[in-house]
């Protein structure tokens, strides 16, 4: 998308926070909003509207190649961070598959490129009929799933953030 809304409007009008850490790491999340969109006919063939559904998210650069851009997950952890997910979400993350960075090699150029394609799988925690939410899943297997990739707690105690 280009113009207003988009990610370089954003980039631009939009001030972002960097954390620099002690040891000189530093974490910079640009403002960055993002829509997945997983099509169950083409990812993961489905007759069920509540059965897992294969999704996938591929960031890189499409200008600059690996020596000139150092692309690593951080902290080396390569799944998507879901502190920020909320529990009322109709969807739940179910699983993730590692090794999201990529490097890849083109015919045509000698240089590597790198992207970082996050795969995982979500399924619907619940539907609304009649209006009341109909759960698909216990209480107790939803928390679990919404803790599994939860690290900002994890970053508290390691990084001291927050404190």
């Amino acid at each position: 998308d280009f113009g207003s809304g988009s990610f370089e409007d954003r980039y631009y009008l939009v001030h972002a926070n960097a954390i620099v850490y002690s040891t000189g790491k530093v974490l910079w999340i640009p403002p960055l909003p993002m829509k997945v969109n997983c099509n169950p006919d083409y990812v993961l063939p489905s007759t069920d509207k509540n059965d897992p559904q294969g999704c996938n998210i591929k960031i890189g650069s499409w200008t600059y190649d690996g020596f000139h851009l150092n692309l690593t997950a951080y902290d080396d952890e390569e799944y998507l961070e879901l502190g920020d997910m909320s529990n009322n979400s109709p969807y739940v993350v179910t699983s993730q598959e590692g090794d999201a960075l990529q490097t890849t090699y083109y015919p045509c150029c000698k240089e590597p490129y790198l992207s970082m394609n996050y795969r995982f799988t979500v399924q619907r925690a619940f539907a609304i009929q009649d209006g009341e939410k109909v759960f698909n899943k216990s209480p107790e297997d939803l928390e679990k799933l919404f803790e599994q990739y939860q690290t900002k707690e994890k970053m508290k105690r390691e990084y001291n953030v927050g404190e």
